[in-house]
Parts: structure tokens; sequence; C-alpha cells
């Protein structure tokens, strides 16, 4: 009985594992960027290439974009030290099962290595001349939030080598929004 069990559990790794080999496989190779309001590039990663980026001021970056990013990274914040402060108190509850507090510490984990590269993505992002910017990884996936008017091919370029120099997310994995305002005049 028990050897047959085994087989069973056993049967049935082997077809989840291959089910998602097969899955990884298949999505791995459809998508490279997904880009709104911008044309695919062609190039390739590591090419050298000059980017005049002289026409992207902080001057020129309207209030109401300062205050929506402003916003957006207090927003983030909170959520992630309410998330933190949940876990710390899971994780000090007596009598917690062993594996469910490892599981808790490696969320814990996650989301304290998820708050520094997003970090690092969006100062070296400022360092490129993009004024406004807010990155948000989440789920092995990231997203960018650049301000409006930076999106071209070349900036593209810069976005998805920052980013994927920052983290191990494939390029499959992360979208560039620009944000959008509407004028209200």
């Amino acid at each position: 009985m028990k050897f047959r069990k085994r087989q069973l559990i056993l049967a049935s790794l082997v077809v989840a594992l291959s089910a998602a080999v097969y899955l990884n496989w298949q999505f791995s190779d459809s998508k490279n960027l997904q880009v709104t309001n911008m044309l695919s590039s062609g190039e390739e990663l590591g090419e050298a290439k000059y980017v005049n980026s002289s026409n992207i001021s902080d001057k020129s970056i309207p209030d109401s974009t300062k205050k929506y990013f402003t916003e957006a990274q207090m927003n983030r914040q909170k959520a992630r030290d309410e998330a933190q402060e949940k876990l710390k108190s899971l994780i000090s509850t007596p009598n917690i099962n062993l594996e469910v507090k490892e599981k808790l510490m490696q969320d814990l984990e996650n989301i304290s290595k998820n708050i520094q590269e997003e970090s690092n993505i969006e100062n070296l992002l400022k360092s490129k001349d993009f004024a406004e910017c807010l990155a948000i990884i989440h789920n092995n996936e990231c997203n960018i939030i650049v301000n409006p008017g930076t999106i071209n091919e070349n900036s593209v370029m810069i976005i998805k080598d920052i980013v994927t120099s920052q983290t191990n997310i494939p390029g499959s994995k992360i979208k560039i929004i620009e944000a959008k305002f509407e004028n209200k005049n």
C-alpha cells in the first residue's frame, strides 16, 4: 500500500513538473517586452548608443504629475509597512507551525528584497533623467511608471537594461507605463 502511494505521488509530481516546464517554455518565448504607447525596438541589449535626454527636465513636469508620484510612493510604502508588520506579528505568534513560520519569514524577506530593488531601479532611472518614476515589483514582475513624454525607443532600452541588471526579472515580465493625466483646462 505504501509503495503504491509513493508511486502515485511521484507520478503526480512528474506530471506537475512537466506542465510547469511546458508552460514556462510556452510563455517565455512568446513575448519579449510589454510596453504601452511605444514602438518596438529591434536593438540588442548591450549595444552602445548615445542617448540625448536633455529634453527631460524636472522644471517641465507639472505639479499634478509630481503629486501623483509622491502619493503613489507614499501609498506603496504604507502598504509595504502594513504587510511587514502583519507578517512580523504572525511570525511571533506562539505555537506557530515551523513550516508556516518559514514561509512567513520568506515572504518578509521577499518584501524587503523588493523594496531594495525598487529603490535601486528608481535611483538609477532618475540618474538617467527620468525625473519622476515608480518601480513596483510583485510576483516576479516589474511595472515601471514614468512621467509623461519620456517613452521612446532609447528610454525603453535604458529601463529594460536597468531592471534586468537589478533583478532576476526577465524582459517579458517588465511593463513600462507612461503616466497620463487629463488636462482640466
